[in-house]
């Protein structure tokens, strides 16, 4: 099947090449760099920050009206309260929290981001006191990485997110911690 394939590729390149000669055809020749040499490929992301730079617009992109999408997303989310975003550098060793006190049933959601290091760090969500779930990290490229977590609860109470530094670096970490009421 192999050998079809290459045959036929072959054929093709011959069949679709101009005639030497034939100035009617003009053959640009382009060499593009390998995958392997493209920086996010790589892993080289900026560590100056965690937004990426975006040209010139000095303005987000609107959309047209009539796909105004901000009355569903209100609506949708009507329930939801979320402190602000944290963003800190945390020392090895170091835990940082962030506190929601729910008035009954909810959706929790949390998201830690961290630079400075691929090793994963102790995430968790719990509800007075008690451990719900812990967070699944991944690692993005050379020096990043992050956890995500969700989980549902039965009542309310004293819901944290918590984050430790587990690697043996400093490193900044960006929290997120909301709530949905049900």
């Amino acid at each position: 099947m192999a050998l079809v394939v290459i045959a036929a590729v072959v054929v093709m390149y011959q069949v679709t090449r101009p005639v030497e000669g034939d100035r009617s055809v003009q053959v640009v020749e382009k060499r593009q760099r390998s995958i392997t040499d493209d920086p996010a490929v790589k892993g080289d992301f900026p560590t100056n920050g965690w937004r990426v730079a975006d040209g010139d617009r000095a303005s987000p992109l609107q959309l047209p009206a009539e796909e105004d999408e901000v009355p569903e997303f209100a609506e949708a989310f009507k329930n939801t309260r979320a402190p602000k975003i944290i963003e800190e550098q945390l020392a090895s060793g170091a835990t940082r929290g962030v506190d929601l006190q729910l008035a009954g049933p909810s959706g929790l959601a949390g998201s830690v981001r961290w630079v400075g290091t691929t090793d994963a760090l102790k995430v968790s969500i719990a509800l007075g006191g008690s451990t719900l779930v812990t967070g699944t990290p991944y690692r993005l490229g050379t020096n990043r990485g992050g956890s995500y977590l969700g989980v549902r609860t039965t009542g309310g109470g004293h819901a944290t997110l918590s984050v430790t530094n587990t690697s043996g670096v400093t490193v900044r970490v960006r929290v997120l911690f909301m709530a949905t009421a049900q």
